[in-house]
């Protein structure tokens, strides 16, 4: 603090003999003013006496006077100049005069900024410990977060992992803490990372993960922006989701037990573009539900139409990776000579007529996604073995390409043929088969469930009059035509066959004689005709004729409508309809 002292004032008019007194009795600088507002000078006892040497005792007090000073205000407004150029300094205010030599002036000062630096210093020592207790407490309350906190800097280097990480990713913080993300994700410890996303779009990203070691997790980041606008940092929040994966899947087979329960007359099943009450079909989606969060290849057979790419899908939608790509690739719709282009890409320059550029394969647009390899049997030998490499090891290399890559990818696959058999014939390798045939799944033909077939009539119907604007209906009897089909198409025939009737249906009900032409008839051959009779009729002589001859091998009515693959309470109507007697075993 500045210590103020008043300083002595004579005027001009005093005398040489009264200066000398003045002295005896008072330590100098003295201010010498003319009046009350004109200062003339400082006199000071060595400036004095040398002068009074030099010029004798006769001259006015003005003579002997210091002329080199400055008033201020406050000292704190001198400038080095002023430090430089004048002897004293006159420091007025208040009605006050303070006289101080330079060399006081900056000692005054120096003190005055020490204790300033001292003050700060203590200040910033409080600050620094107020702050040291406030970063504790935060860390503290985010290491008791049950989500895993992630955050970086702009460009992706790691600031802060909460100590749930170690529940998550079995590491400690210290395994990311100071690491870029793209270290991270190419080491393969984080997993379709939304950290990237929010990096390159500056918006908010939110994916599920799933760790090595099984866990699931609902991962959202989020950018913070500095007062210019420009990404700061990014904050990413993470949720074990593990149970409610496993209560979700729980919940989808008590679904599905609920609704055969519900429809055990008809056992009919409405389930992701699945409709059946075929309880071969039925065990067919269980088991897929099942095995849909795994990352196991499988492997399904059946014949052409029955719904392979739609079971694929089925199973790829109920996985962990439904929000990634879902590439089907049509092995035998693609030429020989380009499919291996097709699947793994190929380099600029690779071959004549390339693009320039390269080009991605549908292996690799398939990366943290499913790739669905369709009618696998048509897959050429040579590929085939590139296929078994990107099984084992989920690597492969573009054509022209000299570095193999990698992809997170889950295999599907799917053949309407013998493998076995062309296993046998070297027509395909039995190490690929047995690596694609971890989980084998069979669908069965639409003839071995025409339960399903009035079903998906039904389906169709709706789907067609809504693509065209139609209302068009198909009576009963045209129903049992239908149904008594073989299909070899399987779901698709039946398909374009309801398409085709919807499309050239000429009345609003579709009966028998507005069926398409190629539909056979010899399931209605039981009827012994004797001439040209009304459909209708046929029609119901056969329906006689067929439930008679199941009643008199099955006796109950639970038995007849298993083997006639419809409901006890139809066979129960029918058999009413008729006349029959019957009596349960």
């Amino acid at each position: 603090m500045e210590v103020k002292k008043e300083s002595i004032i004579v005027f001009s008019d005093i005398s040489i003999l009264d200066v000398k007194s003045l002295l005896k009795i008072n330590s100098s600088p003295f201010i010498v003013m003319k009046n009350h507002l004109d200062i003339l000078g400082i006199l000071e006892e060595g400036f004095f006496l040398k002068r009074l040497d030099r010029e004798g005792h006769n001259q006015e007090i003005t003579a002997y006077l210091n002329r080199s000073f400055v008033v201020v205000e406050n000292l704190d407004k001198l400038s080095e100049e002023d430090m430089s150029s004048y002897d004293f300094v006159i420091q007025h205010g208040d009605n006050q005069y303070s006289c101080y030599s330079i060399s006081e002036v900056r000692e005054i000062l120096l003190k005055k900024k020490m204790k300033s630096l001292i003050s700060l210093n203590e200040s910033l020592k409080k600050e620094l410990e107020v702050t040291r207790k406030k970063v504790k407490e935060l860390t503290q309350i985010l290491d008791s977060s049950y989500d895993e906190i992630f955050v970086t800097d702009a460009n992706g280097n790691t600031l802060f992992v909460s100590e749930a990480c170690k529940k998550l990713t079995g590491l400690p913080p210290e395994a990311f803490i100071n690491k870029n993300i793209n270290e991270l994700v190419e080491k393969g410890l984080i997993v379709n990372s939304v950290t990237l996303k929010t990096m390159k779009t500056k918006a908010v990203h939110s994916a599920e993960q799933t760790y090595p070691h099984g866990l699931t997790v609902f991962c959202t980041a989020k950018p913070i922006f500095d007062e210019e606008g420009n990404l700061y940092r990014i904050v990413s929040n993470s949720r074990d989701i593990t149970e409610l994966v496993d209560m979700k899947s729980q919940l989808n087979r008590v679904n599905l037990r609920n609704q055969r329960a519900q429809h055990e007359n008809s056992r009919t099943v409405s389930f992701n573009n699945f409709i059946t009450n075929s309880a071969k079909m039925i065990k067919v989606l269980e088991l897929a539900e099942k095995v849909a969060p795994m990352d196991s290849s499988i492997f399904i057979h059946g014949e052409t139409g029955v719904g392979k790419g739609v079971l694929a899908r089925f199973i790829h939608d109920l996985s962990s990776r439904k929000d990634k790509k879902f590439i089907q690739v049509n092995c035998g719709a693609i030429p020989s000579a380009l499919i291996e282009s097709e699947l793994f890409g190929y380099e600029s320059g690779a071959f004549t007529g390339a693009n320039k550029h390269g080009k991605k394969g549908l292996v690799e647009s398939a990366d943290g996604g499913t790739l669905f390899l369709d009618e696998i049997g048509e897959m050429p030998l040579d590929i085939q073995v590139k296929i078994l490499h990107l099984v084992q090891d989920r690597t492969f290399m573009k054509v022209g390409g000299t570095k193999e890559k990698k992809v997170n990818i889950r295999i599907i696959s799917a053949t309407n043929k013998d493998l076995k058999q062309m296993i046998k014939n070297n027509q395909f390798r039995e190490d690929l088969y047995y690596r694609l045939h971890v989980v084998p799944m069979e669908i069965p033909q639409l003839r071995e469930r025409k339960e399903d077939i009035l079903l998906l009539t039904d389906y169709f119907l709706k789907k067609f009059n809504e693509k065209y604007g139609q209302s068009i209906t198909i009576d009963d009897h045209s129903k049992l035509i239908l149904q008594l089909q073989d299909y070899p198409g399987n779901v698709r025939e039946l398909e374009n066959v309801i398409e085709q009737i919807v499309v050239t249906a000429r009345k609003p009900i579709v009966t028998i004689e507005d069926l398409p032409s190629d539909l056979t008839y010899k399931d209605t051959a039981l009827v012994n005709l004797t001439g040209i009779i009304p459909l209708k009729k046929a029609l119901e002589e056969t329906e006689k004729q067929l439930l008679s001859q199941a009643l008199s091998t099955y006796k109950s009515t639970r038995k007849m409508a298993k083997a006639l693959e419809v409901s006890q309470t139809t066979i129960m109507r029918k058999l009413g309809k008729y006349q029959f007697s019957y009596h349960e075993d």
